[in-house]
């Protein structure tokens, strides 16, 4: 692939002029602002080099294969027409410097890329999250419906519109599923299972969207580590850590990021769960976004679309994406309409005169309404004590407390008592008397307590038992030998469901724990060291982790001088590590005396080579005669010679 900078100035299909490189592309595209010179208007073009759209899984095997496919794809494409999905105006093929790319020319957009917002260091409000959310929730639930997953939804794919609602861009390049090919940029936004090798689907662009609202958020993007394939295994069977903090827009995304793909929204569902919590966040600023905008600027166009600020949203709930329209309150509401699962959000206030006019007839409403609430907390402000909902559902709850005017803020807690959608306490507690207009936190049971993995190696069997137990978690166990770790003891262990886990890491109550456990260093077979120098026989023993300890001296047949001459136990024998192998030092060999047998019967002859400490041998001829030589290793000896002790003497007999 060209570097960018060259490709600076470079015109595709004799119209669009490349001029300047944006940061939004993957490991297999660049991205470039461009001029469509037939149009003087800018546009946004997407290079990618055409070897690298090469799937040899999907059998397309040549650069021709990759083109028609590329060609295919993009007519199905172009053909998708969503107000939440950047069009594809323009594609084709071209040839930069020696290689082919093919190109789409994309809409342009002034306001940027979420990515260019948030590297500017500004963050999304919650509410502004929760916008954005809705708009690319609609964009994938509408590419779904249509057998599309997106594969890439991270923020440099969302771009903002002059009318600040955002568009689901990206959709279409070649999805790269190994980790080792993905960039890293790509990696922090992509679902655990992509880590895993598997393909990319629909729930994985539900993860995606969750891990970019959270980083809208908060800044942060979790589970990030020094590269892509790290990246991945670090999330592998973890939960996203949400905080509470964030207030009610917590739980959808939450469940939105769940590792399991299983127990994730679909797009529609997490739409429809953030519209249902648009009416307890405040009504949202507009988004700032990375073109320069004056407050006038902004006010005039709010006055040529017909809105107006808002003091806060109160929106019912109701499936926003499957279709249903969504009409908030009176003039001071947040107005949501939709009249299908394909139509965008529009936010609306009631109409009005002139936009001057209205302006300062808005503000000398507020003006006179805040007075009058001054003026009426100063006379009277009811209050009401909190009633007792512990165990009620979140809906049964919100029914009993509707008529004390409370700001009602719900949040997640985890709890063994209370099943989960159930209320575990609320802030301030029951018979607590709390002012209307006061905040009322309601906590949802989100299900049992979670518990942490403990470091269990080196642990006795029983006292890991007791803290498995204590913590609500099941055991199994398998055994192997260990050099370091004492028997009964606790070599490792692994969640085997989630084997990414480590220490620290939490766990829902049940979850099985299997437990390695010791059996102890495994057996020695003692080693030949007869004919080895000490250094050698030391050197082995340190290996096999035996202990050598030194006898006396001996005379020694086996070995030279100076070498080791005996030992014991003998080779073969099997020994628990640090036994102890004894050996002796040759002394040179033990030589005795042949004794006067020849010429001398077989009875007389083996009483005294027995007794001479030799060995009797082969027999020959008639041992009824006198015996007539005797021979040892197949040399001839004679009476007095001198022999090793033990040698074995064959007798030759007439």
């Amino acid at each position: 692939m060209a570097n960018r900078e060259s490709l600076i100035g470079k015109v595709i299909a004799r119209r669009y002029r490349l001029d300047s490189p944006r940061t939004d592309g993957s490991g297999t595209s660049l991205v470039f602002d461009a001029i469509d010179l037939r149009q003087q208007t800018q546009v946004v073009i997407r290079l990618v080099l055409a070897e690298s759209l090469i799937d040899l899984d999907n059998e397309i095997a040549t650069v021709n294969d990759a083109l028609e496919n590329f060609k295919r794809q993009t007519l199905q494409l172009a053909a998708l027409n969503h107000p939440s999905l950047v069009s594809v105006d323009d594609w084709g093929t071209q040839s930069l410097d020696g290689d082919v790319y093919t190109f789409t020319v994309l809409e342009y957009f002034a306001g940027g890329t979420l990515r260019q917002i948030l590297d500017r260091g500004r963050r999304l409000t919650p509410s502004q999250a929760l916008v954005v959310g809705l708009d690319v929730c609609r964009a994938l639930h509408f590419i779904h419906l249509r057998g599309w997953a997106h594969g890439d939804v991270r923020p440099a794919n969302l771009f903002v519109g002059d009318d600040l609602r955002v568009r689901l861009g990206g959709l279409g390049i070649k999805r790269v599923v190994v980790a080792g090919q993905l960039s890293l940029e790509q990696a922090r936004y992509a679902a655990p299972e992509i880590g895993l090798g598997e393909a990319p689907t629909e729930r994985s662009d539900v993860y995606s969207l969750a891990m970019t609202l959270l980083e809208a958020i908060t800044g942060f993007v979790p589970f990030t580590a020094e590269s892509a394939a790290l990246t991945l295994a670090a999330r592998v069977g973890k939960l996203l850590p949400v905080s509470a903090n964030l207030g009610p827009i917590a739980a959808p995304i939450e469940r939105a990021g769940r590792p399991n793909a299983a127990e994730r929204f679909t797009a529609l569902e997490f739409g429809q769960a953030l519209a249902q919590i648009a009416d307890k966040l405040p009504m949202p600023l507009p988004i700032e976004t990375v073109a320069a905008r004056t407050f006038e600027q902004r006010i005039a166009k709010q006055e040529a679309d017909n809105t107006a600020e808002v003091m806060r949203m109160e929106v019912e709930r109701a499936a926003v994406l499957a279709g249903v329209p969504i009409l908030g309150g009176a003039g001071s509401s947040l107005i949501v309409t939709g009249t299908s699962s394909d139509d965008p959000l529009v936010i609306d206030a009631p109409t009005g005169g002139p936009g001057r006019t209205r302006l300062w007839a808005l503000l000398a409403v507020v003006a006179l309404a805040v007075s009058g609430v001054v003026a009426y907390q100063l006379i009277v402000n009811p209050t009401h004590a909190v009633p007792d909902v512990v165990g009620f559902s979140e809906g049964e709850t919100r029914n009993s407390v509707a008529a004390f005017n409370w700001t009602i803020v719900m949040a997640a807690e985890r709890s063994d008592d209370i099943p989960q959608g159930n209320v575990v306490r609320t802030d301030p507690a029951a018979g607590t008397n709390l002012e209307e207009g006061q905040n009322l936190t309601i906590y949802i049971s989100d299900g049992p307590t979670l518990s942490p993995l403990a470091d269990l190696v080196g642990m006795s069997l029983q006292d890991a038992t007791d803290q498995l137990t204590a913590a609500g978690l099941n055991m199994t166990t398998t055994e192997a030998g260990s050099e370091d770790i004492a028997a009964g003891s606790v070599i490792s262990w692994i969640v085997p469901d989630q084997p990414a886990l480590v220490t620290g890491d939490k766990v829902l109550k049940g979850t099985s724990v299997e437990l390695l456990i010791s059996t102890g260093p495994a057996l020695r077979e003692v080693p030949l060291i007869v004919g080895m120098t000490l250094e050698q026989a030391t050197t082995l023993a340190a290996e096999l982790r035996l202990v050598l300890l030194a006898g006396e001296p001996t005379l020694s047949n086996g070995a030279a001088k100076d070498l080791i001459g005996a030992q014991a136990p003998v080779p073969g024998t099997q020994v628990a590590r640090d036994s102890t192998l004894m050996y002796s030092i040759s002394l040179g060999p033990d030589l005795v005396k042949l004794p006067n047998i020849v010429g001398n019967n077989y009875v007389t002859v083996e009483k005294r080579l027995l007794e001479a400490g030799f060995v009797v041998g082969n027999v020959t001829g008639k041992k009824a005669f006198r015996m007539r030589e005797a021979s040892s290793g197949g040399e001839r000896v004679n009476n007095g010679d001198m022999l090793p002790r033990g040698a074995v003497i064959d007798l030759t007999f007439p």
